[in-house]
């Protein structure tokens, strides 16, 4: 994948799917991405290592794509892989994905069972 291929694929993926990163991940690969800076700026305007920040952002990465992998969003939302009635609700997933989001915040060492249920909900939306 060539360089603006990359930060179009992850400008996609960080619009659809952003607000289930960390915050610092999120913060990271924004300004790596849309600021083009690189893990060295980063790492000097953070006041951390250069590796702090590689770590970070692949984690990031990672997660997007696995994100991806397992709810295909950003596919549908370029219209790549249309649901099976042929419409796809994104306000509604976008909203379903803040949710879950959110959930992923809280503490869910004792009920998971919101996560569970926001996932699978969000699984309807997207077909």
């Amino acid at each position: 994948m060539d360089k603006i291929e990359e930060k179009k694929k992850m400008a996609l993926l960080m619009d659809v799917y952003g607000g289930l990163l960390t915050d610092r991940q999120r913060e990271f690969l924004d300004l790596h991405y849309n600021e083009d800076l690189s893990y060295g700026e980063i790492a000097d305007a953070q006041s951390i290592s250069r590796q702090a920040v590689h770590d970070s952002i692949q984690h990031g990465k990672k997660g997007l794509f696995r994100f991806e992998d397992e709810l295909g969003l950003a596919a549908q939302s370029v219209g790549e892989a249309p649901s099976a009635n042929g419409s796809v609700d994104i306000d509604a997933i976008r909203e379903q994905v803040s949710k879950v989001s959110k959930l992923v915040n809280d503490d869910l060492m004792y009920d998971i069972e919101p996560m569970k249920r926001a996932v699978r909900q969000l699984q309807k939306l997207v077909g």
